[in-house]
């Protein structure tokens, strides 16, 4: 992913809330290393529920507020998969994260979209440990390639299905 700056990253989130429109960047927005990264998600200090993931496709910013669904503890010790990563963790490591569309009519304010993300928006991490590898699988390096690929598709198709939502309602009517 390509550096990006403050106000192109503020800029980028299509759904903003109307309560408060000002997006919180991380404090450890300056250390980030895009190289290694293919979104940017972080948690809003002042609204631990809050979370941003901010992506690149075809060289602009696009990027969601999210709000974070309470863990069900009915789910007991079940294992659940990671929507972008697609790694199986814990339940208490995976939450259900929703979107809220955006629209001008308040009625339709109401709609969101949700996905099963890492609790702590660390898929980064995920994706470059080392896999396990099989006699025929490919070198390590291309594995890792392919992770990133594909959850660099799954995000951008999430972020996506939130904004793209609104021009669809838009050109029907």
């Amino acid at each position: 992913m390509r550096p990006m700056t403050r106000e192109e990253i503020r800029g980028a989130i299509v759904n903003p809330d109307s309560a408060d429109t000002k997006v919180r960047l991380p404090t450890w927005f300056d250390d980030v290393r895009w190289d290694r990264i293919d979104y940017l998600g972080w948690r809003d200090l002042r609204s631990p529920q809050r979370a941003y993931l901010v992506t690149e496709a075809d060289g602009q910013a696009l990027g969601v507020l999210l709000r974070q669904a309470p863990n069900d503890a009915a789910h007991g010790s079940r294992a659940m998969m990671c929507d972008l990563c697609r790694f199986t963790r814990r339940f208490n490591e995976v939450s259900l994260f929703t979107a809220r569309l955006p629209s001008r009519d308040k009625r339709k304010r109401l709609n969101t979209v949700g996905l099963l993300l890492c609790t702590d928006l660390d898929c980064a991490v995920k994706l470059h440990s080392k896999p396990i590898r099989q006699p025929f699988d490919p070198p390590v390096e291309e594995m890792i390639e392919q992770r990133r690929v594909g959850m660099r598709s799954r995000t951008i198709t999430f972020i996506h299905s939130v904004s793209e939502r609104e021009r669809t309602i838009r050109r029907r009517t």
